[in-house]
């Protein structure tokens, strides 16, 4: 046990364990989205999932909005998303 090492972490990996597994960070402001763990349910237009648009201020965490969307359109919206290959 004597001879522990520190593993470095990236700034983005320590930010993604600091906001927990249901956060997506931005990549150049102190805000995220974050999911609730459970969907609201399924209806008629799909399984609907809310989401918070969150900021972070002098160290306090607010939330700016919330947003119900739908699973499959988020699905359908990022498999859209081309990547600069």
């Amino acid at each position: 046990m004597d001879k522990i090492k520190r593993i470095q972490i990236g700034s983005m990996t320590r930010r993604r364990n600091q906001l927990g597994r249901f956060a997506v960070p931005c990549m150049v402001s102190d805000r995220w989205i974050e999911f609730a763990p459970s969907s609201g349910g399924h209806f008629q237009d799909g399984e609907f999932i809310p989401i918070d648009v969150m900021t972070d201020t002098s160290g306090n965490s607010r939330k700016i909005c919330s947003l119900i969307v739908a699973r499959e359109d988020l699905m359908r919206v990022l498999d859209l998303v081309k990547s600069p290959s």
